[in-house]
């Protein structure tokens, strides 16, 4: 046997290259589509628990306002009675600056959702590369407590 019939031909090991490099390009970019994945659903969960957190602050707000109201109403009935009704009329303003309040945060982290929703998809590795970023800070600051 020759030499050149033992050892692969320069072709053969271009392709061979070239198959090795196919192979990791496309198992990066599974990798890649992975993390994006999950930094979207990272963002959509942060997004649903956001907006379940403003509304249950909102339901406290309101709480309080008519726990305030209340309290209020029965002073002012028990002390000058004509109060009561500025009384009601505060209390509707509070609960409809409240409402408005909750609405434009409501709307506000909509927006930031929808940006960070955007921005993901425009930019699927940046993304990834900050989630990872932001990921091993958060760990590097719960491992030194």
């Amino acid at each position: 046997m020759t030499e050149s019939t033992n050892n692969p031909t320069v072709s053969e090991k271009l392709e061979s290259s070239q198959a090795h490099a196919k192979k990791a390009l496309e198992t990066t970019a599974a990798a890649a589509r992975e993390m994006a994945e999950a930094a979207k659903s990272s963002a959509r969960s942060a997004y649903a628990t956001g907006r379940m957190e403003l509304g249950a602050a909102a339901q406290d707000l309101k709480e309080a306002a008519r726990s305030t109201y209340a309290d209020l109403s029965q002073t002012a009935k028990a002390k000058y009675g004509d109060l009561s009704q500025e009384a009601i009329d505060r209390y509707g303003n509070v609960a409809h600056r409240a409402g408005e309040a909750a609405s434009e945060y409501r709307d506000q982290f909509e927006e930031l959702a929808n940006q960070a929703e955007d921005y993901v998809r425009d930019n699927p590795f940046r993304a990834v590369g900050i989630t990872f970023a932001v990921g091993l800070l958060v760990g590097w600051i719960l491992r030194r407590r």
